[in-house]
């Protein structure tokens, strides 16, 4: 009944920057396992536009070339390009007024990465979308419904202002919905235009308004979950987020200028209390630091990246892809997360017994974890 590409040890790869990656079923020399059942992230798909810009074209579309703060922030950032959507006509709109444009292309990618795992829609019984960019309704996840005639009866949520924490309470709800209907899939989309956010400069820019341009990216992800016995996939053995008191104001979005506002000790605040966060979590599974095969980290920047490193003690190879996706790509905010894991189960091929654990830092400040076994 699983149509995925899960039968292979390779990825199938679609075009127009769409990855679908299996998750190999080989078990390590000598061990027989028992097979553990719950909910699993049976398919993981991204999808982004073709286009991708350089540093050096991001500055100068934003009218920043030249401008020595401007050229040291992008030089620092850890990020080589991105996919955004920069053009004159699209720079030249406010906010509210490129929100058609915006959905459309948010749906766009959102069907490419859902076609690409290559199953029957007819038998998810909820869709769960998520967008920091969502002026108006109908949602994504009505648009989805609609356009795979999905039964009229599937549940449906869409999340929005959760931002880089996303995926974390997006995950643990989905596996929450399997629960009422174990035999259906539930699935997971998380569709970002940071586009949608980046406005050309102006004398008057806040620094805060600078380093976001630095960083933010377009992208789109998608998972499928599923507790069906043939389900491969790593499966989610617990999640929690936890939200840092009084850093309410660390992110948040300018609707005046329309920028993306984040306090420049974002990441010291996150890092700050990481290790207590962090143990206290894995040690309510009976687990330490130690006990953590593959580190999924947020790349929300390159000082996110160093705080999470440094306050987990975790070495440089530890978080390598996380560095790796946000030299390709940039923060894409919700999917961000999606795109490290799916890297992850590419390069690392996991082992049946491994575990994972997915850290995000977003608004709030809120911290979100997700242990995976596989």
């Amino acid at each position: 009944m699983f149509n995925g590409p899960y039968g292979s040890d390779e990825p199938y790869r679609g075009g127009g920057g769409v990855s679908v990656i299996p998750t190999p079923q080989r078990a390590r020399r000598g061990e027989h396992r028992t097979r553990r059942t719950g909910p699993r992230i049976a398919a993981l798909t991204v999808s982004h536009s073709d286009t991708a810009l350089t540093q050096a074209q991001v500055l100068e579309r934003l009218g920043l070339t030249g401008n020595e703060f401007a050229e040291s922030i992008f030089a620092r950032s850890g990020v080589k390009r991105r996919h955004l959507n920069l053009d004159g006509a699209f720079l030249a709109r406010t906010l509210q007024e490129r929100t058609e444009e915006v959905e459309r292309e948010l749906l766009h990618h959102s069907i490419k990465a859902v076609d690409a795992m290559r199953i029957d829609p007819t038998e998810i019984g909820t869709v769960i979308s998520a967008s920091l960019y969502s002026l108006g309704v109908p949602t994504l996840a009505h648009r989805l419904i609609e356009h795979y005639g999905m039964d009229p009866t599937t549940d449906k949520y869409h999340i929005t202002g959760v931002g880089c924490a996303g995926a974390v309470p997006l995950m643990r709800l989905a596996a929450q919905t399997l629960s009422e209907q174990p035999d259906s899939y539930t699935l997971v989309v998380a569709a970002e235009s940071m586009s949608s956010i980046q406005m050309p400069a102006t004398a008057q820019d806040p620094k805060a308004k600078t380093v976001g341009a630095a960083i933010f990216g377009d992208g789109c992800a998608a998972a499928l979950l599923s507790r069906h016995p043939r389900a491969q996939g790593p499966l989610i053995l617990a999640s929690q987020v936890h939200q840092i008191g009084a850093t309410l104001g660390a992110v948040s979005l300018d609707l005046t200028d329309q920028y993306l506002h984040l306090a420049r000790e974002l990441p010291d605040l996150a890092g700050a209390g990481l290790p207590g966060i962090v143990g206290g979590f894995l040690a309510r599974q009976g687990l330490e630091r130690a006990d953590i095969d593959h580190w999924i980290v947020h790349p929300g920047g390159r000082r996110i990246i160093e705080n999470v490193q440094s306050a987990l003690e975790l070495s440089r190879e530890d978080v390598a892809t996380s560095w790796d996706a946000l030299a390709d790509h940039g923060n894409i905010g919700t999917p961000s997360i999606m795109y490290v894991l799916k890297d992850t189960i590419e390069r690392h091929r996991p082992q049946p017994g491994e575990r994972g654990l997915m850290v995000t830092i977003g608004p709030g400040v809120t911290v979100g974890m997700t242990l995976l076994g596989w």
